[in-house]
């Protein structure tokens, strides 16, 4: 125990666990592993909210036929950068990764390309698929819309937009590529489900209740709608998002959209983008290395504010956090370990908490 409130697991200890769950299931042991990793380094990177919290819904939607554990992925539409890929209703992580690896096929000779999805599931973290493009000499981006409605149009009272994420990933040669991964709410629903299970109260900018008032209830939050970052900023940057994600491809758009926790019976038709730019189609790699190195050189020799002692870059954070939980082991929240527990009991599996 890190304190009262969190239970520390090891890496290899989780992903065993997880592995196991999605094998049990019915996933073929090498696509599990896929779905595993992007959950686990979620939470390595200390982002519960997309995180191994999920795990219940993913196996909810797969027991209850909501989600197809063995998809035959399919290009429906292509040209010689482009392609439409139709997921068959498997999980998010399976589809998301074989569409990127479309993508970066298509930029291997130079070229920019763009894959787009339909038939496909909520995906974890936007960017675990940007930083796939990042490890090959190339700029990555992912688009998805979310697999609930609970946000509302800029003065609307009615949820019939999701949150939106999405990721953009810069290469880098600086230990970690410069990654903005966000949602186009305040805060993600993910960490409001970590806030209920945990019974702590939310900041009240977060979400309003089913009354539309704001509310540090989490309980009460998820019966109501998210906030948008920026106001009418927002909404219309998760409205953008939502388009990309879902107009190239057939993917389900606001009215289209059911509810990942409570249609748990019904494929839910989500859409993806991905892009990727491939940095020598623009630029002499060694130069933009090396600007890049001077870009990151200047954020971090920024005078800093009273009180401040280190300015961080988009993804910097969850990469020092990583490292330190690789070595130290994964803190969850106690609440969200003890339903893990009690799945793996219904499963036949076991979780043990790291030693000490």
């Amino acid at each position: 125990m890190d304190n009262e409130k969190t239970v520390t697991v090891t890496e290899k200890t989780l992903k065993a666990f997880c592995r196991a769950m999605f094998v049990k299931l019915g996933v073929p042991n090498d696509e599990a592993m896929l779905i595993v990793d992007n959950l686990v380094e979620a939470d390595l990177r200390g982002v519960a909210s997309h995180g191994v919290v999920r795990l219940p819904i993913y196996v909810q939607r797969i027991e209850d036929g909501g989600s197809n554990p063995r998809p035959k992925p399919q290009i429906v539409r292509q040209t010689r950068t482009t392609a439409v890929l139709d997921g068959d209703n498997g999980m998010g992580q399976i589809i998301g990764i074989r569409a990127m690896e479309i993508a970066l096929e298509k930029a291997s000779d130079g070229d920019c390309a763009f894959v787009s999805v339909r038939n496909s599931n909520h995906y974890g973290a936007a960017s675990h698929y940007a930083e796939m493009a990042a490890r090959r000499d190339m700029i990555g981006l992912s688009f998805t819309i979310g697999g609930i409605n609970h946000m509302t149009p800029w003065g609307g009272a009615e949820a019939i937009l999701g949150n939106n994420p999405f990721a953009f990933a810069f290469p880098t040669r600086d230990g970690f590529p410069i990654v903005l991964d966000m949602a186009c709410s305040v805060a993600a629903r993910g960490k409001i489900i970590v806030a209920a299970k945990d019974g702590t109260p939310i900041p009240a900018d977060w979400a309003s209740g089913p009354d539309g008032v704001p509310t540090t209830d989490p309980v009460e939050a998820l019966k109501g709608f998210v906030l948008p970052v920026g106001g009418p900023k927002g909404y219309a940057l998760t409205l953008g998002i939502g388009l990309l994600s879902t107009m190239l491809s057939g993917a389900c758009f606001g009215s289209e959209v059911t509810h990942m926790y409570e249609q748990t019976t019904t494929p839910q038709n989500v859409g993806h983008l991905f892009g990727v730019l491939p940095i020598a189609a623009f630029e002499d790699l060694d130069h933009y290395y090396g600007r890049m190195s001077k870009a990151i050189a200047d954020i971090h020799g920024t005078r800093k504010a009273p009180g401040v002692e280190r300015i961080y870059l988009p993804g910097e954070r969850e990469h020092l956090a990583l490292v330190a939980r690789r070595r130290d082991g994964i803190p969850l929240n106690a609440a969200v370990f003890d339903e893990l527990r009690e799945l793996g009991t219904r499963h036949g599996l076991t979780l043990d908490a790291s030693p000490g």
